[in-house]
């Protein structure tokens, strides 16, 4: 098999969807006899894809823009090589396989990955009926020239069979990471430097944005630290919430009880995981913008973390509930207030969950298992 693999979203940039086309990407190449990938182009890409293991066509254009100007790149890049299978990041760029394989007669088969914000956008909603009326229409014919669906949640999956897509041609692949990478760490270095030794921690890392819930963490930290002050919040992660969040801490005089760290760097993060006795993340759900897994989870997991968070979207295909973490519902601080104290008062409990969610993530849900699922179904 050749195998091509068609991404609005690739590193250097950062995000969820990001993640999963490169990890799976670098799996892929091993396992198939030719691969490349499509992208947008980025100012900072050309040192990271020479030292790729493979091939990346970097398309000058914005990421939105990649459906469009994509079709002209694959008919040169499929032309020349034969890429018999194609795999799309995203559905909106599955248009230049069905062009492609209409002119040349490849690719054989289209895949597509499901993630959740692609399938929920509504461009035209409310503004023009008639458009958006016909934008939906096209986007039901394009699904039904897709030969296969990798969701990555039975949430994803429910998204695209009210988009009329068979569940024959349906596969939840959840999201992965990478237990090598993500692995327990000595803290005593940075419990020292962030001067938490003695505290019980609480986590979050993620774009500070409302959707997040990073609110409802502050307004139930109010409530744990009347009880027990000896407990700090650390908030890693940027975004246009900062400064509301920050507001807030101070209204609720939390100012003793939260750092916010920023962005945290890539090879840090296992220390910071390793360091929290709880990772919290109640994300909500505002369509589209909706939480499709919730990778995040993973991570904290793998360095045996127990993890909470809410009921909605993905969320509940990432967290085991009762065994690598707790569920909580959406919106519901009184709930949440009584997850986080049960983790951090219950160190048995906590340290059950992070060692399911550590076994969870090495046996059967990480990039590995996930490439290899994917790959099994298009072969």
């Amino acid at each position: 098999m050749n195998l091509l693999l068609v991404t609005q979203d690739f590193p250097p940039k950062t995000g969820g969807i990001e993640t999963y086309s490169y990890e799976l990407a670098k799996r892929f190449q091993n396992g198939v006899e030719d691969f490349a990938v499509i992208a947008p182009s980025h100012p900072q890409a050309s040192v990271l894809d020479s030292n790729m293991p493979f091939k990346v066509l970097r398309i000058p254009v914005k990421d939105s823009l990649l459906p469009v100007f994509a079709p002209l790149a694959m008919l040169d890049l499929i032309g020349n090589s034969r890429f018999d299978v194609v795999l799309h990041a995203q559905w909106q760029t599955a248009i230049a396989s069905v062009l492609t394989k209409k002119l040349i007669g490849y690719p054989k088969k289209i895949y597509v990955s499901a993630h959740a914000r692609e399938l929920l956008i509504e461009p035209f909603e409310g503004k023009g009926g008639r458009i958006s009326k016909q934008l939906n229409f096209m986007r039901k014919k394009l699904l039904s020239a897709v030969d296969g669906f990798f969701p990555v949640s039975r949430y994803t999956a429910d998204l695209l069979e009210k988009e009329g897509v068979s569940q024959k041609k349906i596969e939840v692949v959840k999201n992965g990471t990478d237990p090598q990478f993500f692995t327990p760490k000595g803290t005593k270095a940075l419990a020292e430097k962030l001067k938490v030794e003695d505290k019980k921690v609480i986590l979050s890392i993620c774009r500070l944005v409302p959707r997040k819930g990073m609110d409802l963490v502050l307004h139930a930290l109010e409530k744990i630290v009347r009880k027990n002050p000896n407990v700090i919040y650390l908030v890693g992660g940027s975004g246009p919430d900062s400064f509301r969040l920050k507001e807030l801490c101070d209204k609720l005089d939390l100012k003793e009880h939260v750092k916010f760290l920023g962005r945290i760097p890539e090879v840090e993060l296992p220390y910071y995981y390793s360091l929290a006795n709880v990772f919290v993340m109640p994300a909500k759900s505002d369509p589209p913008d909706v939480e499709g897994f919730g990778i995040v989870f993973l991570e904290a997991n793998a360095c045996k973390t127990p993890v909470i968070g809410t009921q909605t979207g993905g969320i509940p295909d990432a967290i085991v509930n009762g065994e690598t973490g707790l569920l909580v519902e959406e919106d519901n601080i009184e709930e949440l207030t009584a997850a986080i104290w049960k983790l951090i008062n219950n160190s048995n409990l906590a340290r059950r969950m992070g060692e399911n969610g550590r076994k969870r993530i090495v046996s059967e849900i990480n990039w590995d298992t996930s490439a290899q699922k994917i790959l099994s179904k298009m072969k």
